[in-house]
């Protein structure tokens, strides 16, 4: 099975740049599907980084096999999900689930359960899953990072931002300054990530297909992910606390 992905980093998923995979931490998908590769009879994985629009345009003629992505209407087209008996999509074959809160000190986590007020929340420039957001109390304040605004909120220039607070159904602090701050739960949007197959792939190979997606929603892949994490997240904590205040 030839698997596609981007070949610009997106950690903790995908780690390193360029063509190459990096043969120590590739990322938590990449070492997920290594691990399948050795515990199942007769699966073989090429892995190939090309620009991500590329991976999609292969996948769709049949030149790359696999591909991990979020669910589309329009994808069902070129890319074959895991689904029920009954045709629907099956929630409970993705390779993870992420849930996102609003994130913020302990006195705007107390103040959303408390109070109407209005808050300013900074959004990192094309999050999607920002749209989820329509309350009005929200007032959005672009950055140009996800660390850009997690320091925006450290520095209590903005009250909250986004945050990832769920892998799997685990709850987990998987952002920045994340001994300093808090997740309101319960998440307020949800989004899936599926391992995807050609139309070809799939048709010569449905019993493997099937038996892949199914040992990949056993894994551990919320440990997995935040032990990526947890490193980043230290040296954050250490450069915010050490940083010298300015005068």
């Amino acid at each position: 099975m030839t698997f596609c992905y981007e070949d610009k980093e997106l950690a903790p998923s995908y780690m390193g740049v360029g063509l190459n995979v990096p043969k120590v931490r590739p990322g938590v998908s990449i070492e997920v599907l290594q691990t399948m590769a050795r515990e199942i009879d007769g699966l073989d994985i090429q892995f190939v980084r090309e620009p991500w629009q590329r991976c999609l345009h292969d996948l769709k003629r049949n030149k790359v096999d696999a591909v991990i992505a979020s669910y589309r209407e329009e994808r069902k087209a070129y890319m074959v999900f895991p689904t029920t008996e009954s045709g629907e999509l099956d929630i409970q074959l993705a390779l993870n689930q992420f849930g996102r809160c609003l994130v913020g000190d302990s006195q705007f986590i107390e103040e959303l359960r408390t109070t109407k007020d209005s808050f300013n929340l900074a959004i990192p420039r094309g999050y999607s899953s920002a749209k989820s957001l329509d309350d009005t109390r929200y007032i959005k304040v672009d950055t140009l990072s996800q660390l850009d605004a997690f320091d925006l909120v450290n520095k209590r220039v903005v009250d909250g931002t986004i945050g990832l607070c769920m892998i799997n159904g685990k709850a987990v602090k998987a952002f920045p300054y994340a001994t300093k701050l808090q997740a309101y739960y319960p998440p307020f949007d949800t989004s899936f990530g599926f391992l995807t197959y050609s139309q070809l792939f799939y048709k010569n190979n449905e019993a493997l297909a099937k038996r892949l997606w199914q040992q990949l929603a056993k894994f551990p892949f919320a440990d997995v992910y935040m032990e990526y994490l947890a490193s980043e997240h230290q040296q954050i904590d250490s450069y915010a606390t050490d940083k010298p205040s300015s005068k």
